[in-house]
């Protein structure tokens, strides 16, 4: 008899709360996707994956612990009356406890089964992402693996035996008129006006100066000793603020909408504003929660996107040619060299120059913000540079007397349209700027290690100092990872203590690959969970609290109100119910991704790569915050219209 009602409740209670249960299904499944990655033969070889995934995943287990609790607790709330009929029947606390239990632990190992199922599936494509990233072969199978269900299932018992034991430790509390009135009580659980209203006024007048704090940090720079607290602290007393503002907020809208006759009693905006308010006064705290997961959730996806955008200008900026080695011996022997990559690979192109320096020459580092790579300005001889730039196929650029050519970072072009790009003085001789390029060339932390690099006349170059002597080679077939790395290695051997850098294509796309995982994979993964914890609270209490809009909508249906108007009017509701939480956190996350990217990032990237960043990381949040609107909808319609 129990077991049977154990698993009647346990199917009710994950078709009223299926967003719930797909939410956590979910969960699970990326869960057991990112342990299958883990203990993959392929990506063992990753070492720096595993212990990505690993953190993300503890991260997981701690947001998604607080979401089954949350729902627990709400759950219970629901059926409190159900609960205290129990009590009055002589049911034990002890059985009612029981039952609750079980049905949630039943309702877990359902979600834990559908998340193993769909992780297997998202294994798959995660897994194809990550070895193209790595540019490894990888086929296509079916896989199981025990090591990854048992970390899973482990996850899973952390997750639900902590929110159980607190559940359990909170019902052997309450009496039955403590479970009676449970609902009400919580209703109750409000300040009063007036404290509410000043408790948001100085909530946004705190959140204002933490974005002031945030901005002047930013502005004042690394350099400055107490910045980075500054950005720090000012970070947090955002962060606080935003629950500060959404815990009161409904006192506000109050004041600002409710009290304006001439404009409440327009359109449908009455009901729908009651209807919110009267939500948000008894989910004031919650609200505030989803707003600061939302803040984080759009914060972490836009900087996984930007850092992306700027490990892709790296990549442009140090790529160039498949092979390349530089040397502080001016006129090295690179014959050793030569003959491994020939023996190897097969050259089909290969270039020794020089790479002159004027010395204390800093008007151009200076200008383009590049600062701890060298004291001075790297030049190419203009005859280097033409070979140079044909071999890798651009068009030929023909060097105009009394002018030199500047090839840097893509922000360069921006920058050059903001101020005057500097005059160079070489041995008495000024030179005005011609062009700018930002082609791939060698000019990052590559071969070059310059950040930039000038072209002049090649009389006037060689009246310079050398400061590297450069080999670079084209090859027959593409240098492998492992090779790269072993080249990278024979830098270190003490017959080669003259050479400083060595650097493949492989390498190049190795590390900027590497490091577009560690952010962007891990600050996804956690933006995905937020969102999906966020978008499922705010779908389970609106499609719980349908029972009760019933009758209101009854009564306007009553009243001549058509079927068609009903829907719009329910689809608005949900509408306002979703679009309130995001408001602030999306102004919020852009700002606080834009005093990023000015602090660290905007002399390497482009605003355009910027915008480009933000777009991708709001539209993949709307993707997946659309998705669970439309669901909340659906449910909340054929709730309250169904009779």
């Amino acid at each position: 008899m129990e077991n049977n009602l154990v698993w009647k409740n346990a199917r009710h209670s994950a078709k009223d709360y299926l967003i719930y249960f797909l939410t956590v299904s979910i969960a699970f499944s990326l869960v057991y996707a990112f342990q299958l990655l883990i203990f993959s033969r392929e990506i063992m070889n990753l070492h720096i994956m595993s212990w990505i995934v690993l953190g993300t995943s503890l991260v997981v287990v701690l947001v998604i612990g607080w979401l089954i609790h949350y729902m627990c607790h709400f759950m219970l709330g629901q059926r409190g009356r159900e609960f205290g009929i129990y009590m009055l029947l002589g049911i034990p606390n002890r059985k009612i406890i029981s039952l609750f239990v079980k049905e949630n632990l039943l309702m877990g190992l359902g979600a834990l089964v559908a998340g193993v199922g769909m992780g297997t599936l998202l294994y798959q494509v995660l897994a194809l992402i990550v070895m193209e990233v790595f540019e490894a072969t990888y086929e296509i199978t079916m896989i199981f693996s025990v090591k990854a269900l048992g970390v899973t299932a482990i996850y899973g018992i952390l997750m639900y035996g902590n929110a159980m034991y607190q559940i359990r430790r909170e019902l052997k509390k309450l009496e039955i008129a403590d479970l009676l009135q449970q609902m009400e009580r919580e209703k109750k659980k409000t300040k009063s006006k007036k404290a509410g209203v000043y408790q948001c006024v100085l909530s946004l007048i705190l959140g204002g100066v933490g974005c002031a704090g945030v901005f002047k940090a930013t502005h004042a720079g690394m350099n400055v000793s107490y910045s980075g607290w500054m950005f720090m602290l000012s970070l947090v007393l955002v962060f606080v603020n935003v629950y500060g503002i959404y815990s009161t907020a409904t006192h506000v809208l109050t004041e600002l909408f409710l009290r304006d006759h001439a404009w409440k009693y327009g359109k449908d905006r009455l009901f729908l504003l009651r209807g919110l308010t009267a939500k948000l006064n008894s989910i004031g705290k919650t609200m505030g929660i989803l707003a600061l997961l939302l803040t984080l959730t759009l914060t972490a996806t836009q900087l996984g996107v930007l850092f992306e955008q700027f490990f892709s200008s790296q990549l442009q900026s140090v790529s160039g040619f498949e092979v390349g080695i530089s040397s502080t011996e001016e006129h090295y022997d690179f014959s050793p060299w030569k003959k491994q990559i020939e023996d190897t690979y097969g050259i089909t192109y290969e270039k020794e120059y020089p790479l002159y320096l004027m010395e204390q020459e800093r008007s151009l580092s200076e200008f383009l913000q590049i600062e701890g790579y060298i004291e001075g300005t790297p030049v190419i001889a203009y005859e280097d540079f033409k070979e140079l730039w044909k071999a890798l196929g651009y068009e030929e650029i023909s060097l105009q007397e009394d002018h030199y050519l500047l090839i840097g970072p893509e922000r360069i072009q921006e920058k050059k349209k903001e101020e005057g790009v500097p005059r160079l003085s070489i041995q008495g001789q000024s030179l005005d700027i011609q062009e700018v390029r930002t082609e791939p060339f060698d000019i990052g932390n590559g071969l070059n290690r310059t950040g930039f690099v000038t072209v002049v006349d090649t009389e006037l170059a060689r009246t310079l100092p050398v400061y590297h002597y450069c080999l670079v080679m084209e090859t027959e077939k593409k240098v492998s990872l492992s090779d790269g790395e072993k080249l990278d290695a024979m830098m270190w051997e003490e017959e080669n203590k003259s050479i400083d850098c060595v650097i493949t294509q492989s390498l190049v796309e190795g590390a900027k690959s590497s490091n577009v995982v560690i952010f962007s994979f891990a600050l996804f993964y956690l933006g995905l969970i937020f969102v999906c914890t966020a978008s499922a609270i705010l779908g389970v209490r609106q499609l719980s609290e349908a029972s009760r809009d019933r009758y209101r909508y009854q009564v306007i249906a009553k009243l001549g109100m058509k079927q068609g108007h009903l829907k719009k009017l329910i689809r608005k509701q949900v509408g306002i119910y979703f679009l309130f939480p995001a408001i602030l956190p999306v102004v919020l996350s852009i700002f606080l991704s834009s005093q990023v990217y000015v602090l660290l990032l905007n002399t390497l990237i482009s605003w355009k790569r910027f915008v480009f960043a933000m777009g991708i990381s709001l539209g993949l949040f709307l993707f997946v915050y659309v998705l669970y609107y439309a669901a909340t909808c659906l449910g909340a319609v054929n709730r309250i219209l169904d009779e």
